[in-house]
């Protein structure tokens, strides 16, 4: 057993197998005509889960085994190559929720990914330097200080800028940003209820 398989067995223990009355739950949908028993989808599925060699790239491990038991139910159901109309009903309704992103959803990302690119290049040198070493590289204020010879007080300035000037940008949509505001701090806007 190498320290790969180790990683891969209490990544296992932590976060798929909690899930177990959740998969349970849901491995049940697809055993109400009697012919499949839900711990058995569900050993079937751990066993998948436990053997997938791409663990490191599961995002939503919740997702990932409901998915597994899904194709475990589906994969009983091919073997015994009977479907009773319960069962496609069941699959019919419960593959409406896919968790792969369409065409669209790969788009707008993108056009959001884009805008927020542009913002990022819209902010002032400093802080855009600033926003990048927090939000890319996830330096600490502490380490953006040291590495551009500022305080943390005037990282945490820029990064709360930055933040404001990107989240700004982004629910405003195209075209309608207004300039970064160098002058004074949130904290006076705030007290100025907004007016710059």
């Amino acid at each position: 057993m190498t320290a790969h398989d180790d990683e891969r067995r209490a990544w296992f223990r932590r976060e798929i197998l909690p899930l177990e009355p959740q998969l349970l739950a849901y491995a049940r949908k697809f055993c109400r005509d009697g012919q499949a028993d839900p711990e058995d989808l569900v050993h079937d599925a751990f066993a998948r889960a436990i053997a997938y060699k791409a663990w490191r790239e599961v995002l939503n491990p919740g997702a990932f085994a409901a998915r597994i038991v899904r194709n475990v139910a589906l994969d009983a159901l091919r073997r015994r190559k009977i479907l009773t109309i319960t069962a496609v009903a069941d699959f019919e309704q419960l593959s409406l929720v896919d968790e792969i992103p369409t065409q669209e959803d790969v788009a707008i990302g993108r056009d959001e990914l884009r805008q927020l690119r542009d913002a990022i290049q819209e902010l002032p040198p400093q802080c855009r330097s600033v926003f990048t070493l927090r939000k890319v590289y996830n330096l600490s204020p502490r380490q953006i200080a040291e590495r551009l010879g500022l305080s943390v007080s005037t990282v945490e300035k820029h990064l709360v800028k930055g933040l404001r000037y990107c989240s700004d940008r982004l629910g405003r949509g195209e075209g309608r940003a207004g300039k970064v505001d160098e002058g004074r701090s949130w904290v006076a806007k705030r007290d100025l209820g907004g007016k710059r």
